[in-house]
Order: structure tokens, then sequence, then C-alpha cells
């Protein structure tokens, strides 16, 4: 029997060779992920580590200039001061900065709230510009507290500038800075604030003003600062933009446009570009590089809705200019230009309001007389004939109801009407009222004023639907598949309305030969007339209940070069107020160009 003193030994010896086994365990354990993070995973957490000693910084691209035809800067960029904030420390370190720089500027709630919002949306990778657009004594002041400023900093930048900021409003556009849902559309959220066009040419051709952006990498110390730079690529500056407009013209015709509402187009007759597209009420621009919200709020709150570019935005009953598309398609169904329909001015529907502006008559109309008086009954008694269907084929063939994709935003399609959507949208048939009513351009029927100038431009080039381009493109149109004879009459009709006494426009005729304007004028009803004489041109009565005054023509009548178009919203007569304009800038452009 063994003694007690050995067993004990043995006792002991066993406990030795289970600790020593299980710490010779663990220790190989260790071994082995020691091994496998620095072999197999080392790339991996060698990224983490540089993560943490490694910043990006993103070099903003110089926007791209933009010019008139030209060679007039109407887009470019000009030097500003602007405050930087690190980020990317210990909030409670730069709140303290925040609170010196907001006593020593002096800043309101407002604009407090702002810098709290551009933080909290920023990169933290990224320094974020917390204040923009300083001017001299605030750069003075803030680098007199250099000091106690650790981690903001004046630096460079560059702002939006537009030299002809009212003018080009609604063509060029403005910039801003980008949101949330611009990043995820472009593809780049994971990018700091920087501004990016919001609005018309600006927004349109962003990737190509803007540029591509660059960048630098920099190893930085425990407190955020740099240490050294790693690796560098540079930013590449957009490219420039030249545009068809002409910026001199469009100065001079501004003044003339009326205040409240209207839109004027030039285009080429030969190509499609736009030479003109001006709007009124304008804004100014350049506010919007550092908009305030008294000047935002007012904006918003203008009954005239200078926000809005009316050349492709807004939607009219495009009122007697229409009469063309209703003469061309009883043309192509049989109705010759000398067949004639007599106009007593009376209801041409039972007791109902379909009457001819003319309360007396015009007496028998043959074709050219029609347009040229504009008169109402000749057109509906044609719409009779060949029924809405036939014009409404030729309507959509000129393009009413579609976009015409033109380089600028928000473009609205107009709309033409059917059978079908009649009954789905408002569950009754079509009648014969709406026949008469789409025969003068009232009723469902709604275009923009990029569509009729469009259409009218067909009209001159015999056929060609062009794609209309402010910015210098190739050539792009389809060729409408109608005779020329049926032109040639269109024509010689709209030659008339201007040219001949008693036409709606021969008042604004030009009267140098070689630049003869044709067109057809349109008075576009807004509302119900009281009685049979009520008389909605006038003056006298409210704005908003004024009938809408257009024109649409070509010059010079043997050659079409320039067609033109203008909408006067709430002016009152078309021959009267429409057709005046339209002739004095016609007039500017043929004497500088033809």
């Amino acid at each position: 029997m063994l003694s007690s003193k050995i067993l004990h030994n043995q006792l002991i010896s066993r406990r030795a060779f289970l600790i020593g086994s299980g710490k010779l365990a663990l220790l190989s354990l260790l071994a082995g992920k020691m091994l496998y993070m620095q072999l197999l995973e080392g790339d991996k957490y060698r990224t983490l580590s540089d993560k943490n000693r490694i910043n990006f910084i993103l070099m903003l691209p110089s926007r791209a200039k933009i010019y008139d035809i030209a060679g007039e800067v109407i887009a470019t960029n000009e030097p500003c001061f602007r405050l930087l904030l690190d980020t990317n420390i210990n909030s409670n370190v730069y709140k303290k900065e925040l609170t010196l720089i907001s006593n020593i500027l002096e800043l309101s709630e407002e604009q407090k709230d702002t810098i709290k919002q551009k933080i909290k949306r920023a990169n933290k990778r990224i320094p974020v510009v917390i204040l923009d657009h300083l001017n001299w004594q605030q750069m003075s002041l803030i680098e007199e507290q250099k000091l106690h400023l650790n981690f903001s900093f004046i630096d460079v930048g560059y702002s939006r500038f537009y030299p002809f900021s009212e003018i080009t409003c609604h063509i060029i556009g403005y910039v801003g800075q980008i949101n949330e849902q611009e990043k995820q559309d472009l593809g780049i959220n994971k990018l700091g604030d920087f501004s990016v066009g919001k609005s018309g040419i600006e927004k349109y051709y962003e990737g190509t003003l803007r540029g591509k952006f660059g960048y630098k990498q920099i190893e930085v110390n425990a407190l955020g600062k740099e240490v050294r730079e790693i690796a560098y690529s540079p930013s590449t500056q957009g490219q420039d933009l030249h545009l068809n407009i002409d910026i001199e013209l469009q100065q001079k015709i501004q003044p003339h446009l009326n205040a409240q509402g209207c839109s004027a187009i030039v285009m080429d007759t030969t190509t499609g570009n736009i030479l003109i597209s001006a709007t009124s009420p304008v804004f100014e621009s350049n506010n919007f590089t550092k908009l305030s919200k008294d000047y935002w709020q007012n904006l918003i709150n203008d009954p005239y809705k200078p926000l809005i570019n009316k050349v492709v935005q807004s939607t009219y009953a495009p009122g007697s200019v229409f009469k063309i598309i209703t003469v061309l398609a009883g043309l192509i169904n049989g109705i010759t230009p000398d067949r004639t329909f007599n106009c007593t001015g009376a209801s041409a529907l039972g007791n109902n309001s379909f009457r001819c502006w003319n309360s007396h008559g015009h007496g028998r109309m043959d074709m050219y007389n029609a347009l040229k008086h504009s008169c109402n009954s000749y057109m509906y008694e044609v719409s009779r004939i060949i029924g809405h269907k036939k014009i409404l084929r030729i309507a959509k063939e000129f393009g009413f109801g579609i976009k015409t994709d033109i380089d600028l935003t928000g473009e609205a399609s107009g709309f033409l009407p059917s059978e079908e959507w009649k009954i789905a949208k408002l569950k009754s048939k079509w009648t014969i009222g709406d026949t008469l009513n789409l025969s003068i351009g009232q009723g469902f029927l709604l275009a923009t004023p990029i569509q009729l100038s469009r259409f009218i431009t067909a009209i001159a080039s015999d056929g060609k639907l062009y794609t209309p381009r402010i910015a210098k493109e190739s050539l792009d149109f389809k060729q409408i598949n109608i005779e020329q004879k049926y032109f040639d009459i269109l024509k010689k009709g709209m030659y008339r309305v201007v040219n001949t006494q008693g036409g709606t426009a021969y008042y604004s005729r030009i009267l140098v030969e070689k630049h003869q304007l044709a067109g057809k004028t349109g008075t576009v009803q807004v509302q119900s007339k009281a009685n049979v004489n009520d008389d909605l041109n006038r003056q006298s009565i409210a704005w908003e209940r004024r009938n809408h005054a257009v024109f649409a023509g070509f010059a010079p009548y043997d050659c079409p070069r320039y067609s033109i178009f203008v909408f006067v919203d709430h002016g009152g007569g078309g021959g009267k107020v429409a057709a005046p304009l339209a002739s004095k800038i016609m007039s500017m452009v043929l004497d500088k160009y033809v």
C-alpha cells in the first residue's frame, strides 16, 4: 500500500499536467489567431487601421462657363470667402469654436440653425462649409481670432454669377446646394455638400457643366490635423456650354414684355435653334447663391408666379392660332380654298354661345378670308364636315399633346383630348359642342408656348417638326408628310392676316418689303361671357378675367428664316396686344440677321 506522501505527490503532478496542458492549448489558440489575423486577414485590418489615420478630401471641380451665340459670358464663377469647419473630431471641441464664431459675427438664430443642419448631414471626413459669401469685414473678424480657432479656417471658394441674371433667369436657371435625392440620382451620395444646377440649363446640362471630382488622401494625427499628403488626383473642370440664345436681343425685348405675364420665342426655321426665349415676370437668379427666407417667400407668394418658365411650363388653350390646324385638316380632307361658308354672327348651335367674335357676321368667307378675319363660323362649318378625329390627327402630327424635348427642365406636355379620355375622365360622350370648341382652339385642348412655337416653325419650314434647342447641337427634326401645296395655301392666308387691309394683324405689319411678316392672331377666352355683347378684351375689367393675347408668325414671308410666337397672359385681343409686340421683336431680329 502506497504511503500518503506518494499519493499526494502523484495528485500534484496530475494537476500540474492538466493546468500546463490547458495553458498550452490557450497559447496555441492565441498564436493561431494571431497568425490568421496577420497572414490571412492582414490587408483587412491594415485598411481598418488606415481609416483611423488617413482622410479622404474631395476636390471640387470648377463649374464651366456658359456663353451666348456671340460668345458673351452669361454664367461664370466669382471668387468668394467661406468658412469651413473640420468635424472629424469630438463634437464638444468644435462646439466651443462655433459659439465663438457666432459671437464674433453676431449670427442670427436662423443662421445658427442652418449651420447645425449642415454639420448634421456633413461627411465627417470632409470639412463642411458652414458660412459662405463672407464679406471683407467678416473675414477680418475671423482672422483676428485665428489663434483661438483650431478647427475652423477661411478658404477661397467660387460662387456662381450671372451677368444678365434677370434676363436669363428662366433659361439658365440657378445653382444651389445638393440635396440627398440629387446625390442618389447622380450616384454621389457619399460625397460632401456642393452646388448643383436646380433649374434651366444649369440643371439640364449638370453633368457637362460640373466636371469631374478630384481627391487627395492625407495622413492626420490624433487631433485630425494633416501630417502629410499620401495621394492626389486633381479635379477636371466642366465643359463650357455655348447657347443659341442672343443675349443682346433678349436684353432689348425684355422691357417690352408685360410684367404680369408674357412669353416670347424666336426660333430659326432652318435649324430649330432658339434665338430668343423670354418670360415675364423675372427674378434675380444671383440671389439664389445666398438665398434669404424673405426673398424666397416673396417669390412663391407672388400672384404672377415669377419662378415659372412660361415658355415650357405653362399650358394654355391655343385659341385662334389653332385654326391653322382646322384649315389644314379641311384641305387634306377635300375642302378647297375657294369653298365658302356664310358667317352671320349667329350661334352655330342652337342658343349656345358658339358665335363668331364678330357679332354682325363676316358674310360669305372663303379659306383665305376666314384666316384673314379669323372667322369662327367658317371653322365651325369645316369641323362639322370633317369631324373632330381628323382635326385631332393633324394636331398630333404637329406635336400637340407631346413634349418637344427642348433642353430645359420642367417641360409640360400640354393636352390633346379624345373621345376615350372624355368618357374615362368626365363620364360623358364627345359632343358636337366639343368639336366646335376644338376647331377654334378652345375647350379641353392645352398647349405650351414652345409647342406652339415649334408648330408655327413647322408651317414656315414646310413640315419640319424640329426638336428645339437652347444649346448648340446637331439638327434634329421629323418631316411631316403633307403636300407642299397645302403649306403654300396656309402661308398665303397668313400673309393676308398681316399684310392686307382688314386682316386682324394689319396694323402690325412690317413695312420693310424684304422683311414682311406673315402670321395668325389669337384671342384665348378664359371664362364665359356674361352676355353676347360682353367684351373680355377691355382693360377696365379685372386682369384675371381678360382674354389671353396670342400671335404666331414667321418672316421674311418669301423665304422664312425665323418664326415668332408671343403670348400675353390676360393681355386682351391678339391683334391689338400680341401682334404689335411680335412685329417689334421680329423687326429687331431681322435688322440684325437678315
